[in-house]
């Protein structure tokens, strides 16, 4: 079992190689694009005398993205534009993967997953091989985060919002936040034509005409919709823009370029159960959107944790939960996967024979069993992931697979 975790760079700066190891340990990270690049970003930056170059900085980083127990999520560019074609409702707080081959027979329907192009790229950038394309894509990241005139392009999109102020400016910023929130709602809800806010989401996101036009056609094909029914996912994204736009218009929230930009790690919140920062600008907008089941754990709490669990821990014992109960790691697990219950439903040896067996049944459908489409909940997913002995070990130890279950191989 395992808690499936959202960590912008300011949080993950902030935890060391060994907190890392007990994050795995007790969450599934979903290591966003969005944290990728922001990794690939630092290639670029200008050297300074007396600290580590830019070339070890992200090597350094890189080191910490480890193979196991964790995914790189879909795009949420892509992600957006199935929502609104109806192909993609709800996540239920899980990763959300671009599948290699959909395996279908007659007694188990699953996917295979392989490495993704951010997973090859990250483990070349572990040993310091970095390709010219690299360099230039940081470059170009680089120039993007520090345009000025983005930020203007930005506000330019949000005329429609431009009255919504705050009318109690005595009253402290969450609530002037929730006065808000209220207003944009009343806004694109009631006072907006919805087929026009529709638009209006359509052209922020850049979607192209020929898949406009397909979702104009599914928007108005006789159904009576409301906006965040008929596109749930891409709806979300939409406040969490507008909230932005609203904030600064505001002068609840400063105009950085930086902000716009971070706040795409807030789109990849559903697709986790806890999302992580350090940024006061990402946690106030958490606070206002509230993405639906996700809990926020703050930088200080969530390494107070792990610290916690290091020293509890060793390579040779270490506890399947988290191994101390005043933490709170250990009251979301509770809250998810009810602990006291789950002690009481330990499985059986007959019964971990049985999962082996269905195990390695599953591994062989992955590998032969025929290509097919099928409706509904896959019965299994096989991920691809390849791993280094200097990788450490997936049996959650914290010893490298070349010092653990590969050793002398």
């Amino acid at each position: 079992m395992s808690v499936p975790i959202v960590l912008d760079k300011s949080t993950f700066q902030g935890l060391n190689y060994r907190d890392i190891i007990e994050l795995h340990r007790y969450y599934r990270v979903n290591i966003t694009p969005l944290l990728v690049s922001e990794i690939l970003g630092d290639l670029s930056k200008e050297e300074k005398a007396g600290r580590k170059t830019p070339k070890e900085e992200v090597i350094n980083l890189s080191k910490k993205l480890f193979p196991y127990n964790s995914y790189v999520n879909m795009p949420c560019k892509s992600i957006i534009e199935y929502s609104f074609l109806g192909k993609f409702t709800d996540s239920e707080n899980r990763p959300f993967l671009i599948a290699n081959e959909s395996i279908k027979t007659g007694k188990k329907n699953g996917l295979t997953f392989k490495e993704t192009e951010e997973e090859k790229s990250i483990k070349r950038w572990k040993v310091g091989n970095f390709k010219s394309i690299d360099e230039i894509t940081s470059t170009l990241w680089r120039n993007e985060s520090n345009d000025e005139n983005v930020i203007n392009d930005f506000k330019n999109k949000f005329e429609h919002l431009d009255n919504i102020k705050v009318k109690n400016t005595k009253a402290t910023n969450p609530k002037k936040f929730e006065e808000l929130k209220e207003r944009f709602f009343e806004r694109i809800n009631i006072e907006m034509d919805e087929e026009d806010t529709l638009i209006l989401m359509l052209n922020y996101f850049q979607i192209e005409e020929d898949k406009k036009r397909e979702i104009l056609k599914r928007y108005n094909n006789g159904n009576v919709y409301q906006l965040e029914e008929f596109a749930e996912y891409a709806y979300y994204c939409y406040s969490i823009v507008s909230m932005f736009f609203i904030g600064m218009n505001n002068s609840l929230f400063g105009d950085r370029l930086t902000n716009l930009l971070d706040l795409e790690y807030l789109f990849y919140a559903p697709f986790s159960s806890v999302f992580s920062t350090n940024d006061k600008f990402l946690i106030s907008l958490f606070s206002v959107i509230q993405p639906k089941n996700v809990r926020f754990i703050s930088l200080k709490s969530l390494k107070g944790d792990l610290v916690k669990f290091q020293e509890l821990n060793t390579s040779e014992n270490w506890s399947e939960i988290p191994p101390d109960k005043e933490t709170e790691t250990f009251q979301i697990w509770d809250s998810l996967f009810n602990l006291e219950l789950s002690a009481k439903l330990k499985p059986s040896e007959k019964d971990k024979a049985r999962a082996k067996e269905e195990f390695e049944e599953i591994l062989k459908i992955a590998e032969t069993g025929e290509k097919g489409e099928f409706k509904g909940e896959p019965n299994f997913l096989v991920k691809e992931s390849f791993m280094s002995k200097n990788d450490p070990c997936p049996c959650g130890s914290g010893k490298t697979l070349g010092e653990c279950h590969y050793k002398g191989k």
